[in-house]
C-alpha cells in the first residue's frame, strides 16, 4: 500500500484529509514543518500532502528542503492551501510541488491530485 504523509497544522483539516485518503493509502500526519521533514526522511512516503502556512517553516521552505534531501528528493508533493493567487501557485511549482490545489476542495480533488502525481511516476 502506498504511503501518504499529510503535513498540516490545522487538526480538523489534517483529519479530513486523512479520512479522504485512508481507504486507499497508508496515511501519516505531521503538524509542523520540522516534524514533517523528519517523518518524511524516516517514512519515505510516496506522496506528501503539504500545507503552505505551517508553524516553524513554510510549506515552500519545506518543499525546497525535501527537494534538496537526496533520500526523499523524488517524493511527489501535492500542495494544498488557501493561498489561491497565481503567484502562490507559481511559487509552489518553483519550490518543487507536483500538484497544487486550493482550499476549500472536494474530496475527489484531493484523491485525484494524489493519483495524478503517482501516475507521473
Amino acid at each position: 500500500m502506498k504511503k501518504v504523509l499529510i503535513i498540516e497544522d490545522e487538526e480538523y483539516i489534517a483529519n479530513a484529509e486523512k479520512l479522504i485518503l485512508q481507504d486507499e493509502f497508508k496515511v501519516f500526519v505531521a503538524h509542523n514543518g520540522n516534524e514533517g521533514l523528519s517523518m518524511a526522511k524516516r517514512l519515505r512516503p510516496d506522496v506528501i500532502v503539504l500545507d503552505i502556512m505551517l508553524p516553524q517553516m513554510s510549506g515552500y521552505e519545506l518543499c525546497q528542503k525535501i527537494r534538496d534531501e537526496k533520500t526523499i528528493a523524488n517524493t511527489k508533493v501535492v500542495m494544498v492551501t488557501a493561498k489561491s493567487e497565481q503567484a502562490d501557485e507559481d511559487m509552489g511549482k518553483y519550490t518543487g510541488a507536483n500538484e497544487y490545489i486550493t482550499k476549500p476542495f472536494e474530496p475527489e480533488d484531493l484523491i485525484s491530485a494524489v493519483h495524478k502525481v503517482l501516475k507521473k511516476g
